[in-house]
């Protein structure tokens, strides 16, 4: 296959991550790839594209373990998606509210184009289309968010199906829906009916839609588990973001970046479950109560309707 070459980027190393890439996709079963490669394919493909080489990646993954990805996102995830109307609002917390942290601030204002955002976070049932082990372990788990996915994972499964991760300011517009509040409800006392969190939740992930949906009809945005979000983690991100879209790539090949995660989750208190809260986790980490809800354009084969 040949791929036109960027002069920024050594025809040598494009030619590996493409070799890398292609071995990689390689897949032990049928449209899905080798167990463990998920880190390192993942990897590749973002060397390609930052490369300059989107065209051979893209070409690599069609070919691959993609093939048949609009055939799956239209019967299993379609379904689950909601149209967020994107717009403009206000990302983050007043530099003076110190009690904030984890780069919080500035409060800056945001544009975004419409998305979708699926209602509730990626279930056992679900992931187990992909990893068959997952349900195996414990088939009456179907209906709670699949945990233990490191971002990687949780990126491949993401393009499996269709879909990407929510960026960070997709994210938090969906939790909070625009409003001032620092959760989706207009008081703390309020939020045990949105959410399963260290007050109500005893420490156990619970089935996802069991507490009240947000003003967007999104389910447990906030509690049960955390959420991996595509960006790249940097304290001091807000003060240089884009106002239009933002998403943070600035990514090492040497060092991979913190992912940022979002919600909180069955352990949190109500402070680590606002809208605003920010947390970061590196991208190979898992945890049981780490998971992940699918996003996706809102303009991709009529998904704008």
């Amino acid at each position: 296959m040949s791929v036109e070459r960027s002069e920024l980027t050594p025809a040598a190393s494009v030619d590996a991550a493409i070799a890398e890439t292609g071995e990689i996709l390689a897949p032990d079963r049928p449209r899905r790839p080798r167990r463990g490669d998920a880190a390192r394919l993942v990897r590749a493909i973002e060397h390609l594209r930052r490369s300059g080489h989107a065209g051979a990646a893209d070409a690599l993954l069609s070919t691959g373990f993609l093939r048949g990805g609009e055939e799956r996102y239209e019967q299993y995830v379609a379904p689950l998606m909601r149209r967020i109307p994107g717009g403009r609002f206000e990302m983050g917390s007043d530099s003076l509210r110190r009690r904030h942290f984890c780069g919080e601030a500035p409060r800056h204002g945001v544009e975004l184009t419409p998305f979708l955002l699926s209602e509730w976070p990626v279930v056992n049932g679900l992931f187990g289309l992909f990893r068959d082990d997952v349900l195996a372990r414990s088939p009456a788990d179907a209906s709670k968010p699949v945990v233990n996915v490191s971002w990687y994972e949780a990126t491949l499964f993401a393009m499996w199906v269709g879909c990407r991760l929510p960026t960070e300011a997709e994210w938090e517009l969906a939790c909070g829906a625009g409003s001032e509040g620092e959760w989706c409800c207009a008081d703390q006392a309020d939020l045990p009916a949105y959410a399963w969190y260290s007050e109500n939740a005893q420490g156990e992930i619970r089935e996802v839609a069991a507490r009240a949906p947000n003003a967007f009809g999104l389910f447990d945005m906030h509690g049960n588990v955390w959420e991996w979000c595509s960006d790249c983690y940097d304290q001091d991100y807000y003060a240089r973001s884009p106002a239009t879209d933002p998403v943070n790539l600035e990514d090492s090949q040497s060092h991979p970046a913190d992912r940022v995660t979002r919600g909180g989750s069955v352990h949190s208190l109500a402070e680590m479950c606002r809208t605003r809260y920010r947390l970061h986790e590196p991208p190979a980490f898992w945890a049981g109560d780490l998971g992940f809800r699918l996003a996706r354009n809102a303009d991709e084969l009529g998904d704008s309707a």
